[in-house]
């Protein structure tokens, strides 16, 4: 199986557990856009911090 076809099924899934449709013409865009938020939750998950990192209590541009 790919790695489309793959989140094809899990976004299936879940939408069905949520009672929720995605249209056939919405899913190649659903698919792709949560393909590239998942590359960036993984990139995020591997990072270490070190415990003596301070939480940013507000976010300054």
């Amino acid at each position: 199986m790919s790695e489309n076809d793959n989140t094809s099924a899990r976004l299936e899934a879940t939408a069905a557990c949520l009672d929720l449709t995605i249209p056939e013409a919405c899913l190649p865009g659903v698919v792709a856009n949560t393909q590239l938020l998942q590359g960036y939750v993984d990139l995020i998950c591997g990072m270490t911090l070190p415990d003596t990192c301070l939480p940013a209590y507000e976010y300054r541009p």
